[in-house]
């Protein structure tokens, strides 16, 4: 596109550590850094992001503070979205999680700015919220876009709501690391160390991941490395704890140089029970990490389809077990899906994907 779009981005707080603020910040940089003026306006906490964000882009705070009313809250984040749209000088408000979608209705009919709602989940959980379902309605109806993370998803857009034209599959891109980082870890000779990354909740499946491990006899001294923090730290050092298998895994917190993680590693595992995208599989492919997936709905098939690892049954420790178990012993098949997992990940390299952004928004009449 040869012209500049301002654009602005809410999220529901830029300082937290997960995959939807990642993504938000790739998104943004990338359009930011093809020269368009790109705003992240954070709703909650302050306008510091966990991770890197260049200095072209506009980050700025809402400073709602979490009044313990929901009806209070839900009037100033219906306000701060309301002053983006009423703005002159933006061109398109890309709200990150459509559950925002439902603050916007009070005003909808008044604004003139292009409004998209960016799923990050699929559509087949709500997260345990009643108004995400509301949201998703309403924003199936009045939205100027919707964008979904998979074909799959999308499809089921489409088939819940009757909607055609306003729902777009984009993929999120491999963030941004350098060149350098993911050199020679095809994969990394001599390392015994099986990786997890990603937020310790229910949906994530650790629970499953450390009753699998527990089920591998021959483990022949490799590690599990769990990185990321969360809700359920404690149950799950607890569950490790129970299992007898503290002394082959470790918990390692959250990390900001993450990319120091995968290049130590010889094979990635996801074991979650849902996602919208999974963006860990993704890095992980980047690295050159052979993986080992629960067949989830939504993210783990779709990233996958090139190659690069395996497919087992969800919610099943005993399949996860066998994937693993077969990998960590077989270090040619580990080496070929390696290779194949880099070539994979080529597909989402974050320019092809900025200019699927940018072309739907052309579509949507900005210029």
């Amino acid at each position: 596109m040869g012209e500049t779009m301002r654009l602005t981005f809410v999220v529901g707080d830029i300082t937290a550590y997960g995959g939807t603020e990642r993504v938000t910040v790739e998104i943004a940089s990338a359009l930011a850094q093809a020269g368009h003026e790109v705003t992240i306006l954070s709703l909650f906490g302050s306008a510091q992001p966990w991770f890197d964000v260049p200095e072209v882009i506009n980050i700025r705070s809402a400073s709602i503070a979490r009044f313990r009313s929901r009806l209070i809250r839900a009037v100033f984040v219906s306000l701060s979205i309301r002053r983006e749209v009423s703005k002159s000088s933006v061109d398109a408000v890309i709200l990150v999680d459509s559950i925002l979608f439902a603050f916007c209705l009070p005003w909808l009919v008044c604004r003139s700015t292009k409004i998209v709602c960016w799923e990050h989940f699929n559509l087949s959980t709500n997260h345990g919220s009643r108004l995400r379902d509301f949201a998703r309605w309403a924003a199936a109806h009045w939205s100027d876009k919707i964008v979904a993370l998979t074909e799959r998803d999308g499809e089921a857009w489409k088939k819940k709501y009757g909607i055609n034209n306003r729902v777009q599959a984009i993929g999120n891109p491999i963030p941004r690391f350098s060149e350098g980082d993911a050199m020679g870890n095809v994969s990394s000779e001599g390392s015994l160390v099986v990786l997890a990354v990603g937020r310790l909740s229910y949906e994530k499946g650790f629970d499953l991941l450390l009753r699998a491990w527990a089920l591998i006899e021959k483990r022949d001294g490799w590690i599990l490395r769990i990185v990321g923090g969360g809700q359920e730290d404690a149950a799950l050092k607890q569950l490790a704890n129970e299992l007898n298998i503290l002394d082959s895994v470790s918990f390692v917190g959250q990390v900001r140089d993450v990319e120091n993680e995968y290049r130590a590693a010889s094979l990635y595992v996801l074991s979650s029970r849902w996602e919208g995208f999974s963006m860990t599989l993704l890095e992980a492919q980047y690295f050159g990490l052979a993986s080992i997936s629960t067949d989830c709905p939504t993210g783990p098939r779709e990233l996958l389809s090139g190659g690069g690892g395996r497919l087992v049954d969800p919610e099943s420790p005993k399949a996860l077990a066998d994937g693993i178990a077969e990998l960590i012993s077989d270090s040619t098949q580990r080496e070929n899906l390696a290779i194949i997992a880099k070539l994979n990940a080529n597909r989402y390299r974050p320019e092809a994907i900025r200019q699927v952004w940018e072309l739907m928004f052309e579509n949507l009449g900005i210029r």
